[in-house]
């Protein structure tokens, strides 16, 4: 993961329980409004966080699997601010832009080589998880979209 990635991470306090922000993303937040992570209550929900392309060149699989691991270690840098581990995560909803000019697979192709990173950080018994195909993402080079909900009891970590 590089020095981005372990940024600093900003907690704000809300009524339900907490929003966490990565400094890495405080100008994509202060653009679009919205939430990376938010715990409310028992549940940790985490926005879609992108795996992309942002040259012109397509992707190739190591790179396409490196930008992976990116986005699932910047899932777990959010769940442990929210007080919540990778083995809490309950879903998955993947958005795929199969056949994108930025990456050098097909389908088949990077539909594998998101199940072998994803296996990387969730072994079995496996998360619930939807895949959708989706025309285009933000950013321009975005190649999927991953999103999480975790479900971690405050009250079997002693915090209640």
């Amino acid at each position: 993961m590089n020095d981005q990635a372990t940024s600093t991470i900003h907690t704000h306090v809300t009524s339900t329980g907490m929003v966490m922000v990565p400094a890495e993303l405080k100008d994509d937040v202060e653009q679009f409004h919205y939430a990376p992570a938010r715990r409310a209550g028992d549940f940790v929900f985490l926005s879609g966080i992108v795996a992309s392309n942002r040259q012109s060149a397509p992707m190739d699989a190591q790179s396409f699997s490196n930008e992976l691991r990116h986005v699932f270690e910047m899932m777990k840098q959010l769940l442990g601010a929210c007080q919540a581990r990778m083995d809490d995560v309950v879903e998955l909803q993947m958005f795929h832009v199969f056949d994108s000019d930025r990456l050098a697979l097909d389908k088949e192709g990077q539909l594998a080589a998101i199940a072998r990173v994803r296996d990387e950080f969730f072994p079995a018994p496996y998360p619930a998880c939807v895949e959708l195909a989706v025309a285009d993402l933000n950013p321009d080079g975005g190649l999927v979209e991953i999103k999480a909900t975790a479900f971690a009891p405050l009250s079997a970590q002693g915090k209640i």
